[in-house]
């Protein structure tokens, strides 16, 4: 497995073809093989610099440096008026073009910054990638050449085009040249320290959180072969965040996706996070059935209106209802009654291939609910926390006398836990006071990133009889 620069993949990147290469490169690539992804840097022109972006930067001790350009779709290439389009007439920049001032450019400061390089005698080249394209059809021009792209074909055996594409530029040295890669990521990927202020560094561990995991990565990669999951997963290991990437994704290949969770919170916030996606909560799916159908409704006032009325009401009319999905996928799965999972089941397209997802969390079956799921297999577990950082995961575990994390589990890293013992609610609403001081006027924090956690509901709480805390 290659050593990816960085270690997972931001899912703030647009580029479907870059998803696909980066995990392609990690996983096929030997050992010996060191990758970058998204390696920015500037072009002094004049006056002037200029902004530049190379998508892949492959680097090996014994074959050397490839820099790689990858687009997504198949777009055509218009030779007489050297023009990249997509079918829709959308443009796009010449990838040869791009990879090939990336890597004159790149190569360029190695060479004047890097005595080790420079002697080296290592190949460099660039090349395109189209992994969403299976072949060429025409005649490629001069500045092009078939070894130098990569097509859908070529993902099966990565390493072997890489190895190939390199060899174009420059014959693989007969040994590795000892020191070269490091002096190449000490220019390329170098570390500095600057003396950290609280707000970039929550910044920093809030960029983490929102990046899928590499478990969550595996899960959505099996996603394309297992049309059915259950993903188990404790409070904090991105559950929900999942559900909205792939959601997200299954909406744009066109598929109509039904989104159901218990609460109503949490279904406000999908609503507002997956936009032209139907997102509702079981009860309010049960609603919507029985007014689309002009039902009438049960007894509201009935003590099993919840639990049995409403959803036996709502599974009668189904049939009437028009709506049926290709995807389903369920947050809270905990919460959902082992009936319920009829209706649920009776809103899938059994017209077409259709997927259903559900999303389960054991511990937080706060209601107590019967809730055998409707299949068993296959299953995933979301281990990983992907809710507190390091040091605050540390912390908690000491308080409540657990384990220390299982290794390889990766958190986000922050500022250490600062300890404030009180003895009395105004003590602590004076240090709580001073806290807030220093978070917003010395490190720069807004009041609305900040929230006071209290085991006691506000009435009960130190802070009941307060409207608000200093100037806050």
């Amino acid at each position: 497995m290659a050593i990816m620069i960085p270690p997972s993949f931001d899912k703030a990147t647009t580029s479907d073809a870059e998803e696909t290469l980066y995990f392609k490169l990690q996983n096929e690539l030997e050992d010996d093989w060191t990758v970058i992804h998204s390696l920015a840097y500037l072009e002094d022109r004049g006056r002037f610099r200029r902004e530049g972006e190379c998508d892949f930067l492959v680097l090996h001790p014994r074959y050397g440096m490839l820099v790689i350009e990858a687009k997504s779709g198949s777009p055509n290439y218009d030779g007489k008026q050297k023009l990249w389009t997509y079918d829709d007439g959308h443009t796009l920049t010449d990838p040869y073009a791009q990879a090939q001032r990336a890597m004159h450019l790149l190569q360029g400061q190695l060479r004047d910054k890097r005595t080790i390089w420079a002697d080296s005698g290592l190949a460099f080249g660039y090349a395109a990638a189209f992994p969403d394209a299976r072949q060429v059809l025409g005649n490629l021009p001069p500045g092009f050449a078939l070894d130098l792209l990569l097509l859908d074909g070529d993902l099966e055996n990565i390493q072997k085009w890489v190895i190939r594409a390199l060899a174009s530029n420059g014959d693989a040295l007969s040994e590795e040249v000892p020191g070269a890669l490091e002096s190449a990521l000490d220019v390329l990927s170098p570390s500095f320290n600057l003396t950290p202020a609280l707000r970039p560094v929550i910044a920093q561990a809030h960029r983490e959180f929102v990046r899928l995991s590499g478990e969550q990565a595996d899960l959505r990669s099996n996603l394309v072969y297992q049309r059915r999951m259950i993903v188990h997963g404790g409070a904090g290991t991105g559950k929900t965040m999942l559900l909205s990437a792939v959601a997200r994704q299954e909406a744009d290949a066109g598929k109509k996706v039904l989104v159901l969770c218990f609460n109503r919170a949490l279904a406000a916030e999908l609503t507002a996070n997956l936009p032209g996606i139907s997102v509702f909560t079981f009860h309010d799916l049960c609603l919507e059935i029985l007014r689309a159908t002009e039902q009438p409704l049960p007894d509201s006032t009935a003590p099993d209106y919840w639990d049995v009325l409403l959803p036996d009401a709502a599974l009668a009319a189904v049939e009437k209802y028009k709506i049926r999905y290709r995807e389903i996928m369920v947050d809270e799965g905990q919460d959902f009654q082992t009936e319920w999972w009829l209706l649920v089941e009776a809103l899938l397209d059994t017209e077409q291939d259709n997927g259903w997802l559900i999303f389960c969390d054991e511990q937080q079956n706060l209601f107590e609910r019967r809730s055998g799921l409707p299949f068993t297999e296959p299953q995933w577990t979301l281990a990983a926390n992907r809710r507190n950082t390091a040091q605050i995961a540390a912390y908690v575990r000491q308080v409540v006398d657990l384990p220390p994390a299982p290794e390889g589990i990766r958190l986000p890293d922050g500022p250490e836990p600062t300890i404030h013992r009180v003895s009395s609610p105004a003590e602590e609403r004076q240090a709580v006071q001073k806290v807030l001081h220093e978070l917003v006027h010395e490190q720069g924090l807004v009041p609305e990133d900040i929230v006071i956690l209290d085991p006691h509901v506000l009435a009960r709480s130190s802070y009941g009889d307060t409207q608000k805390l200093g100037k806050m």
